[in-house]
């Protein structure tokens, strides 16, 4: 019952604070500043009032703004860079998984072609027990340059994102050198004007 009436309250005050003299507008544009920064919009009008020397603070929260955004695009290249170095890492797997199978391929090709060199087992078995190996050499070779052709991309890819990201670090640092010279040449006018 109270919420209800203070509601009505806030209404009717809210509906009658427009209509007056021109203190009511001033109250109207304080309370629309105060609302607009809980929106993170500041009341343009309103800060166009504020003194210089009360806008360093200002100065200082936006250069820490920009920063900011830039340590999230930065966080932002590092997580695209993840997939492409698991990617990367899977087509590793793969070849060597591939390198493994040919090995053995590789091996029973020879032990079949010494049998057959030796002149042991059925000679027509031993050419066909050969054509197959040499078959699935040739095909699991053609599956190898497929992985080492998309190893090569992605891992061009890795380096250009890995470009970025060092780019985008060392913007971040020449962003932070700024403030550090200001320090400088604040301290460096006192000792001057100590000689």
């Amino acid at each position: 019952m109270r919420r209800v009436q203070y509601s009505v309250l806030i209404v009717a005050l809210t509906l009658l604070l427009p209509i007056g003299c021109e203190t009511a507008k001033g109250l109207t544009g304080s309370i629309t500043s105060k609302m607009s920064s809980f929106t993170s919009s500041v009341d343009d009008k309103v800060f166009s009032q504020v003194p210089a020397e009360e806008r360093q603070e200002v100065r200082k929260a936006e250069f820490d703004l920009k920063v900011a955004k830039e340590k999230v695009r930065l966080a932002d290249l590092k997580m695209d860079l993840a997939p492409l170095q698991k990617k990367y890492a899977s087509y590793e797997e793969d070849l060597a998984d591939k390198y493994h199978e040919e090995a053995v391929v590789s091996v029973d090709l020879a032990k079949l072609e010494a049998i057959d060199r030796s002149g042991l087992g059925q000679k027509v078995n031993n050419i066909e027990a050969i054509a197959d190996l040499q078959a699935e050499k040739l095909t699991l070779e053609a599956d190898m340059v497929k992985i080492e052709a998309k190893m090569v991309t992605t891992e061009r890819r890795i380096k250009d994102l890995t470009k970025k990201i060092e780019k985008q670090a060392e913007k971040i640092e020449g962003m932070k050198m700024p403030e550090a010279q200001e320090k400088v040449a604040t301290a460096s006018p006192s000792i001057a004007e100590e000689e």
